[in-house]
């Protein structure tokens, strides 16, 4: 039997699904597969991380999903390189 998201995590994804919408296509294909399939899952501080990674710019997620880059906190590094080996492994 799968546990259903407690209610305060179902309105912080509700509110992360809106935070999504981004200009760079491929940005919002990561980031909403990291929502649909792992957000309700993972633990406070990987949700608190990934709301972290939402208010990143458009432009350095781009560089980051795609590999030409890595953000400089080691934490949010390391959260963006898990998050992508994840949602690859999944598709």
């Amino acid at each position: 039997m799968t546990s259903s998201p407690s209610s305060e995590t179902a309105d912080l994804k509700r509110r992360y699904q809106w935070q999504c919408r981004r200009g760079a296509s491929e940005v919002e294909v990561v980031l909403y597969a990291y929502l649909e399939r792992f957000f309700d899952h993972d633990t406070a501080e990987q949700r608190a991380t990934f709301g972290r990674l939402l208010e990143c710019h458009d432009v350095d997620m781009l560089d980051w999903f795609t590999g030409h880059g890595e953000p400089e906190d080691p934490e949010l590094r390391e959260f963006v390189a898990g998050m992508l080996r994840r949602v690859a492994e999944t598709n």
